[in-house]
């Protein structure tokens, strides 16, 4: 890890004047009077798949770069004016005026991210719908700060174990808690449903927390803190619980990241497989309950896992195949195809291939999260009014 600032100017007073100026400096003009570079807390590091990424240190965020990207940097040192830098790397290129527009648009997205030190632009329009789409969709509810105190000697732990033993075990045991529980799903054994069909309740939000925590556990192990934990509105309208491990960005493997996605899922098998051993084995209003509360695990289960909302089995299949907030980019995608919004530089050149993913992929999740919204204030009204 290297920091940026170690391409800038040393004296924070010229940094300051260098702000200042860009705060005053014209829409026009922005690429012409203003000598261009990172800001002094923005970091340039190595994470996902050994990609360069860009980390603002102020407001925690990530900016995935291409190795063209990474090469502009060395460029960003508060000599030059962006149009120094267009001119630079695009005058003696076959097609300039393309590599103009590339360059161009690439630095308006460095100073619309806020890594510039340029003041970002007023957003129009498109830009906000552009920014919309690819922000995650989940109002949140901060309920407690880093866990790394208490996740940390559980992770010392692990880590004196084999890292592959310890997976073969944990995939093991998650494998045959599933194949159990399936079992007894299928095998009813004469269960009714309890009138204490409300004990499963507590139980189910108790195998959430250790959800989370098994999720905050797999980050600690790989050393990528958990910023925070709490609760939130998935797609404005669902409630969870969540971790937040947007540093997971540091992990360069790609297993590490999909380990971290199912840690979750695989502690909920884990669960599944109890419950199931005691509605096999437990009669009464005990074994009734399991089942009751095996149902539910098993709903859980196959929401947990569904690509087409932003669950565990979306960012699995993300961290498997090396993709960069792919929900977001199909969103970002379908906005500039229906609403004509504009594209950020890193999508310009698509293939046809990929475009038709993105399309294919951000319809149906839009769909699929219309229909399940409509489905749940159906629900709601007809909860509400059945009170009247």
């Amino acid at each position: 890890m290297r920091s940026a600032t170690q391409d800038t100017s040393a004296d924070p007073a010229q940094a300051g004047r260098t702000a200042a100026q860009g705060s005053a400096a014209s829409e026009a003009d922005w690429m012409t009077s203003v000598p261009l570079q990172l800001r002094p807390d923005v970091e340039v590091i190595t994470g996902i798949d050994d990609r360069p990424l860009l980390y603002n240190t102020s407001t925690g965020r990530y900016l995935a770069l291409t190795p063209s990207g990474v090469r502009l940097l060395d460029l960003l040192d508060g000599s030059r004016t962006g149009e120094t830098i267009v001119s630079q790397l695009s005058d003696h290129r076959p097609d300039p005026a393309s590599a103009r527009d590339r360059v161009g648009a690439f630095l308006g997205d460095l100073r619309q991210a806020g890594v510039l030190t340029v003041e970002p632009p007023a957003q129009d329009r498109g830009s906000r719908i552009m920014r919309f789409s690819l922000r995650e969709h989940m109002p949140r509810l901060k309920l407690t700060g880093r866990v790394e105190h208490v996740m940390e000697p559980i992770a010392a732990l692990l880590r004196k174990a084999p890292a592959r033993a310890l997976s073969a075990a944990v995939v093991a045991i998650v494998l045959a808690s599933m194949g159990v529980g399936l079992y007894a799903l299928l095998n009813p054994a004469g269960h009714a449903y309890p009138a204490l069909w409300w004990v499963a309740m507590p139980i189910l939000i108790l195998q959430v927390v250790v959800h989370e925590a098994a999720h905050a556990l797999v980050c600690q192990y790989l050393r990528a803190p958990i910023r925070e934990a709490g609760v939130g509105l998935m797609l404005y309208f669902m409630p969870v619980a969540y971790v937040d491990r947007t540093d997971a960005y540091r992990i360069r493997s790609r297993g590490g990241r999909v380990m971290i996605a199912l840690a979750g899922p695989f502690s909920d098998q884990i669960w599944y497989g109890v419950t199931g051993v005691v509605a096999l084995t437990v009669g009464g209003q005990v074994g009734d309950i399991a089942y009751v509360l095996l149902v539910l695990q098993t709903l859980l289960t196959v929401v947990n896992l569904n690509p087409l909302l932003p669950s565990d089995g979306y960012h699995a299949i993300a961290a498997a195949t090396g993709a960069v907030n792919l929900r977001g980019r199909a969103f970002a995608y379908l906005a500039h195809v229906v609403l004509r919004s504009p594209l950020p530089s890193s999508m310009h050149a698509l293939t046809g291939w990929k475009r038709a993913g993105y399309l294919l992929f951000g319809a149906l999740c839009f769909l699929y999260a219309a229909g399940l919204a409509v489905l749940v204030l159906k629900n709601l009204w007809g909860m509400v009014g059945g009170l009247f």
